[in-house]
């Protein structure tokens, strides 16, 4: 019989290994899309002289972003060693003081200004700006803005809050805020989403400090934070700045991800501390997530996932049967939900109140999946209407409504299944570019062309529409491409020494990934998801530098052991070396090999090397603000 111990041990690394190869399946996905090709917002000109927007995508070169991740690997060595220097120094001066507290002091200062610093950048953004609400953010705030004036004729038959009730909790949230701030003030909004974004990012901070708790400590280590690796992991949030340009864009995304992470972090702080109070934090945090925006129930379901594995190992891995503490995590899980049920219960009764009338059905929710399903003018699985014209089509009966997405549905997956390679394959891979592979996630498309109440300064203008626009584009392309590569280092070489806990950040991501592969498309839907993967990200470049100078350090000592040893020993020993080397060799040529052919066949250019300048689009002179833009199709 096994002991308890080994059964532990061989249900954690079955789970753990089970969620780092699905993890390391998708990013490895977007880090193939990457290298070998760019998304962007581009246009078409039709015949008839109109202008059509479509996210198009240009060739990469790998070679490059091989030698940027070089350059980047050569650094991070050089700064370790002088790091490591200021360390023995500064330790020898706290030793010599009698200062022991001072690096934790030191390290509360440094978290505390890089968040003033975030506030004041962005803020600093918002001022130069003061741009008006635009996109669907412009009918929100139209929304709440007729509130304020008495007139609730969005919810009448055909209008917005009519199809999209579940709009109702973002429109009651900036309808409260407008009489703490005034009517008419959306610059006062912004700065909210200013605090928002610092919240974001000193959560993510805070929760990197789990990746220095070894799988051993598990979450009793979460408070042993590692300072230098959190600075570093703010210090990539703040030069990763598409985020930051969504701060005037007055929707759910910013409150959303705060409170939703704010939920994270307290769940995370319960299995460290097993404190109830936390439990009620992180019900309280998912409820107005979600009322706020509907997608945020991803986090909870990552949550839960955690809080299940939580309880069964507490009641069957442990040596101590701990009952109470397996049920409690369990009762977690119903606190949430009852959280997210009351929260959106309270939400629409007091849009009712307000509106004096009940809120209608809306559209059918799976009449969404359809529309992520097919092809739309700005890429594959965007906004096409075919929800609005379901909706009106069947006069707004939800029975009828599903039936018929149910069958279109069925359409469409049955003849993607009889030609997967000619179209299922093909759409799925576009999709993914659609919506991963613009490296500003349309942070710039979301701000060009919409008015502000100051002039703007021209270095400014240049960053967002002008020549600035592209390079930064370009610079964000290879920081999206070290992301991902930094993700993976991350699961591979803390694959054994790694908690489980820490990856629940990491499963936000991955349901994300999942759900947006089926449901509607846009860059602005994805990016809170990929935010999560820069501390992991940042934690495996560490990991890696630090794999190469032990790898290096390894070497030395064999060197010098060898020398001592009998010419009989190191023969052995030399020709053990020499059989592993080679079949690893030959695995990696085989794999090299396979690459090689796949990127010889037409599915490759379908799929990952995608490049519209091959269709006669000028996309790469749209992209680099280069050439003949007027070209008609």
């Amino acid at each position: 019989m096994m002991n308890h111990m080994e059964q532990e041990h061989i249900f954690s690394r079955i789970v753990n290994g089970t969620i780092r190869l699905l993890l390391a399946g998708a990013v490895f996905l977007l880090f193939l899309h990457s290298i070998f090709s760019t998304s962007f917002v581009g246009r078409l000109i039709l015949e008839d002289g109109t202008h059509q927007e479509r996210t198009l995508n240009i060739a990469d070169s790998p070679l490059r972003h091989l030698l940027v991740f070089v350059v980047l690997t050569a650094a991070l060595l050089l700064g370790r060693k002088l790091w490591r220097s200021f360390s023995e120094r500064k330790n020898g001066q706290e030793d010599l003081h009698g200062s022991k507290e001072a690096g934790l002091l030191w390290g509360n200062a440094v978290f505390w200004g890089m968040t003033l610093l975030t506030v004041i950048l962005a803020a600093s953004y918002v001022g130069m700006t003061q741009l008006y609400p635009g996109s669907d953010p412009a009918k929100v705030y139209e929304i709440v803005m007729q509130w304020r004036q008495g007139d609730f004729s969005s919810f009448e038959e055909g209008a917005y809050l009519f199809c999209y009730p579940f709009q109702s909790g973002i429109v009651l949230y900036f309808y409260l805020l407008s009489f703490l701030f005034g009517e008419g003030n959306y610059v006062a909004l912004q700065l909210v989403n200013v605090a928002y974004l610092a919240v974001i990012y000193g959560l993510l901070t805070k929760l990197s400090g789990l990746f220095g708790v070894s799988a051993k400590e598990g979450t009793q280590g979460f408070e042993k934070k590692g300072k230098g690796l959190q600075t570093t992991v703010y210090l990539g949030l703040l030069i990763w700045v598409p985020l930051s340009f969504y701060v005037t864009y007055l929707y759910g995304i910013l409150p959303g991800m705060a409170l939703s992470l704010g939920a994270v972090y307290f769940a995370q702080q319960y299995l460290a501390k097993r404190r109830y109070r936390y439990i009620a934090a992180a019900s309280l945090c998912m409820g107005f997530a979600t009322v706020i925006k509907m997608n945020c129930l991803i986090y909870l379901i990552a949550i839960a996932c955690f809080l299940v594995y939580d309880a069964i190992s507490l009641w069957f891995l442990s040596g101590e049967k701990k009952w109470k503490e397996g049920a409690v995590s369990l009762l977690f899980i119903v606190c949430m939900g009852l959280g997210v049920g009351i929260c959106t219960q309270a939400s629409n009764a007091v849009v009712e109140r307000i509106a004096g009338r009940d809120l209608p059905e809306g559209e059918v929710m799976l009449s969404w999946v359809v529309m992520g399903m097919q092809e739309a003018p700005l890429g594959p699985g965007g906004y096409n209407g075919y929800i609005g014209n379901v909706f009106t089509e069947y006069h707004y009966d939800t029975e009828l409504i599903t039936q018929a997405s149910a069958e279109e549905l069925r359409k469409i997956v049955t003849r993607m299944l009889e030609y997967p390679v000619d179209e299922g394959i093909p759409f799925l891979a576009r999709k993914t570019a659609f919506q991963w592979n613009d490296p500003t996630f349309i942070c710039l498309d979301r701000t060009r062309g919409r008015k502000g109440g100051v002039g703007m300064p021209g270095w400014l203008k240049s960053v967002i529409e002008g020549r600035g626009s592209v390079r930064l584009s370009i610079l964000l392309n290879y920081m999206q491409t070290l992301i991902f590569l930094g993700m993976l280092l991350y699961l591979f070489l803390r694959w054994k020494k790694g908690s489980l806990y820490e990856l629940m950040g990491a499963v936000v991501f991955l349901g994300g990934y999942l759900f947006h592969m089926f449901w509607e498309s846009s860059a602005s839907y994805t990016i809170p998801y990929f935010v999560l993967l820069i501390p992991y990200a940042v934690c495996g470049m560490a990991e890696w530098a630090a794999f190469l100078e032990r790898g290096v350090e390894r070497l030395r000592r064999a060197g010098r052991e060898s020398a001592g040893k009998t010419e009989e020993a190191s023969g052995q020993m030399g020709r053990s070396v020499v059989i592993g080397r080679v079949l690893t060799a030959a695995v990696v040529v085989v794999f090299c090999l396979l690459v090689l052919a796949f990127t010889r066949t037409n599915l490759f250019h379908r799929t990952l090397a995608l490049n519209d300048d091959l269709q006669g689009i000028d996309a790469s002179a749209q992209f680099y603000q280069t050439g003949d833009q007027e070209k008609r199709y």
